[in-house]
């Protein structure tokens, strides 16, 4: 075991691997605390200690497998980190875990604390993520700093989430120049 770093880490870190992997091969709703615990090879008193619920877990390994899924690359080329991150996005959205997500948005309608769960721990760190892209992209010169930067990453993020929650069209690895094609020219530098 590297230095410094405890069981505890390493245990929770697999019931997080083990979680994420389970749901992206089926459905939140039929992964039980027993079947993370066994995969994990933890107790279930062990998945207790660190979350409250299944739900908990569940929303937790898709933070943390979603974040190592879409990475955001720090370059000085702020549309083309956008445009790659997309991409990546794109992927997730297409992948089983795009299901999951789906699911616990449906699930997110009809339970405030799923929905602020949501918004708090798996919406906020994208979010602030993408923000930081924006301001960098503002010092640089290469995006106006007069916009409302929630509306410019709406705009960036709407079609995305649109298409995988109403599904009424395909999303494809091209969207992600399409959509900043599209958005760029009104948000870009002088």
């Amino acid at each position: 075991m590297p230095r410094g770093r405890t069981r505890d880490e390493d245990a929770r870190d697999r019931v997080l691997d083990a979680a994420f992997e389970l749901v992206g091969n089926g459905s939140p709703g039929g992964v039980s605390i027993n079947d993370i615990a066994a995969a994990a090879d933890v107790a279930k008193q062990t998945i207790y200690r660190w979350w409250p619920s299944r739900t908990a877990v569940i929303l937790d390994s898709l933070v943390v497998g979603t974040m190592k899924a879409t990475p955001f690359r720090e370059s000085d080329d702020i549309r083309a980190d956008f445009e790659a991150h997309l991409r990546t996005v794109i992927r997730l959205f297409n992948s089983p875990t795009g299901k999951i997500v789906r699911e616990m948005l449906a699930e997110a309608q009809t339970d405030e604390a799923i929905a602020d769960e949501f918004r708090e721990r798996f919406w906020q760190p994208r979010r602030d993520l993408s923000q930081a892209r924006l301001e960098r992209g503002i010092e640089l010169g290469q995006i106006r700093d007069d916009l409302d930067h929630e509306i410019v990453l709406d705009a960036i993020y709407g079609p995305l989430w649109t298409r995988l929650v109403v599904g009424h069209l395909p999303l494809s690895s091209v969207h992600a120049s399409k959509i900043t094609a599209a958005i760029w020219p009104g948000i870009a530098g002088t």
